[in-house]
C-alpha cells in the first residue's frame, strides 16, 4: 500500500486540510481549482482511507460541502455564462472531482451525475462536445481545443482518461462510450503532436454572461 511508506506525513497532510479549510474562493479560476483539486484530494483519501490515523469522516465532509457542491454550481451554471464560454477542461475537471469524491464518499448520486453529465452533459465536457467531429475514414475524432493550444488540447485529454479510470475501476465503461469516441479523439491529439497531418472542422462559439442568468 502507497501509504505505508510514509504514513504520518501524508495523513497528517490530508488532515490538515480537512480541519482547516472552510472555502474556495477567487475569480472564475475557483472552479477550476474546485474540479482539479477536488479530484486529486479525493483520489489521495482514497489512497489511506484504510490508515487508522485518518479522519475519514472530516475528509469526506470536506469533499462533499465545499468541492462537490462548486462542481455541481459549474456543470449547471458555468459561472452564469453561455454554455460555449468555457472550453472543455472546465467542465472535465468538475466531472472528474464529482466522480472521485462520489467514489470515495460512497455517494452514488453524484457518481450518477458525473457519468450522465460524460454521456449527454450540455457544455464541452461530455463526449459528444469534447470530441465534436469524428472523421471514420481516418478512425480520429477532433478534439474540442484542437484549435487552441496544444498544452490545454493534452490536458483535456488527461482529464478525460482520469475520468475514464476512475469510472472503469467501478465498473462503468466510459472509454468505450459511443463507438470509442475518446479513443478517436486521443489519437488526432497524438498524430498530431507527432507531425502528421489531420483533419480539421472549422468550428464557432459565444462567449459572454447568459442571457438566462439571474
Amino acid at each position: 500500500t502507497p501509504w505505508r511508506r510514509f504514513p504520518r506525513l501524508w495523513v497528517s497532510i490530508l488532515n490538515a486540510w480537512s480541519s482547516t479549510l472552510t472555502t474556495v474562493t477567487g475569480n472564475a479560476d475557483r472552479f477550476l481549482a474546485a474540479g482539479l483539486y477536488g479530484y486529486q484530494l479525493a483520489n489521495a483519501g482514497e489512497l489511506v482511507r484504510d490508515h487508522p490515523d485518518f479522519d475519514l469522516d472530516g475528509f469526506a465532509g470536506m469533499l462533499e460541502t465545499i468541492f462537490a457542491p462548486m462542481n455541481e454550481d459549474f456543470l449547471a451554471h458555468h459561472n452564469n455564462s453561455v454554455i460555449t464560454n468555457y472550453w472543455a477542461n472546465w467542465d472535465l475537471c468538475a466531472m472528474a472531482s464529482l466522480l472521485a469524491i462520489g467514489s470515495f464518499a460512497d455517494r452514488t448520486d453524484l457518481v450518477d451525475r458525473a457519468v450522465g453529465y460524460f454521456e449527454s452533459g450540455a457544455g464541452n465536457g461530455s463526449i459528444q462536445h469534447a470530441v465534436p467531429y469524428l472523421y471514420p475514414d481516418e478512425g480520429l475524432g477532433q478534439w474540442q481545443e484542437s484549435g487552441r493550444d496544444q498544452g490545454h488540447t493534452v490536458l483535456g485529454v488527461g482529464l478525460m482518461g482520469a475520468f475514464c479510470e476512475m469510472a472503469w475501476n467501478r465498473g462503468i465503461d466510459c472509454y468505450g462510450y459511443d463507438d470509442n469516441r475518446l479513443l478517436k479523439g486521443a489519437e488526432y491529439v497524438a498524430r498530431y503532436n507527432l507531425g502528421h497531418d489531420v483533419p480539421f472542422t472549422p468550428y464557432t462559439w459565444q462567449s459572454g454572461p447568459s442571457t438566462t442568468a439571474p
